[in-house]
């Protein structure tokens, strides 16, 4: 289950036999089941059970993907104070997947779950404060929740927090702070607390200060840029960074043709040789001038709101002998 699609709320106690047999089914990877122990409650008003189906429909789990269907599932959870509902939702609406993109409406869902103790929408909401994306900047208030998502265990929040100490953002620079909260995070496997680990044991100069951290680097890592692959079909294509700290949907790119016809052609017989892995996702074609004037097009699927999905797709992809990585516009 990726990192953006967190734990399940708990409904009353009248559905929760029902509703932890879902749960069951869905760890283990019978979707249908899932879906026939949670429709049924879903449609009585479990905000717990929404929820869960909103999951099934933004992963393509059992049921063709469709962004529209979850964003209305997670809004029926979130209108009944389901915090994981209110995150997700939030992060649809900072995507613009299956709603309009808002990022004032994102803000205020991940406010109401972090009012709840959600960590996941702390730290998303934290990073906000820090950027400025959507709210005014307040890196103190970014600090603050960072704090709190780190006090409740979440390794995330132990990272963004490790890394305004260490490069004084919103608090004041303490290093041994620091590096107390990058091995919290770095216990729990988090790459970039280990990265930052090492580098405490060989400071950075006054004139490169380690960046702030970006909602990409702190929760969604995407796979490192790969050169595209020459074919017959395939010019050579300069290879394209996947900009992991870049917020905004994500796409899988495929493959590079010289002719957009053979493109399309080529999505159709992807979709025959991957039904199970692309099924519900849509595609587009982008065109890229090369420097000799000649047009390259890229066929890409997507968007998918969670870049971690994404990577773990095109990781299967890899597996079935079709490469890819991933682009962000």
């Amino acid at each position: 289950m990726i990192s953006a699609l967190v734990a399940l709320a708990m409904p009353g106690l009248d559905a929760r036999a029902d509703y932890n047999a879902g749960v069951e089914a869905y760890v283990a990877g019978d979707y249908a089941a899932a879906i026939a122990e949670w429709q049924p409650l879903a449609l009585e008003g479990d905000p717990a059970s929404q929820h869960g189906l909103g999951l099934i429909y933004e992963g393509g789990r059992g049921l063709a993907r469709d962004y529209r269907l979850a964003a209305e599932w997670y809004q029926a959870a979130a209108d009944q104070n389901c915090a994981p509902a209110q995150f997700n939702l939030g992060r649809l609406y900072r995507l613009g997947a299956g709603v309009e993109p808002d990022m004032h409406k994102a803000i205020e869902l991940w406010r109401l779950a972090a009012q709840q103790d959600m960590p996941q929408a702390q730290v998303f909401l934290g990073l906000a404060y820090q950027s400025g994306d959507g709210v005014e900047v307040d890196l103190s208030r970014a600090v603050v929740l960072f704090q709190r998502a780190a006090k409740l265990g979440d390794p995330m929040g132990q990272y963004a927090l490790g890394l305004a100490y260490e490069t004084g953002t919103g608090i004041e620079p303490d290093l041994e702070s620091a590096r107390f909260y990058y091995e919290r995070a770095a216990e729990s496997g988090v790459e970039q607390a280990i990265r930052r680990l090492t580098s405490l044991s060989f400071p950075p100069t006054p004139e490169d200060p380690p960046a702030p951290p970006t909602e990409g680097e702190v929760l969604e890592p995407v796979a490192t840029q790969v050169n595209e692959e020459p074919t017959a079909a395939d010019a050579s294509v300069e290879a394209e960074s996947s900009a992991s700290s870049q917020p905004g949907p994500v796409y899988i790119q495929i493959a590079a043709y010289v002719d957009d016809e053979l493109a399309e052609r080529e999505w159709g017989q992807m979709m025959d040789r991957h039904h199970k892995l692309l099924g519900g996702l849509p595609h587009r074609i982008t065109t890229v001038q090369r420097d000799d004037g000649n047009s390259v097009y890229r066929l890409q699927a997507g968007p998918l709101p969670a870049s971690d999905e994404a990577q773990a797709i095109c990781i299967l992809l890899k597996q079935n002998d079709t490469d890819c990585f991933l682009v962000r516009d």
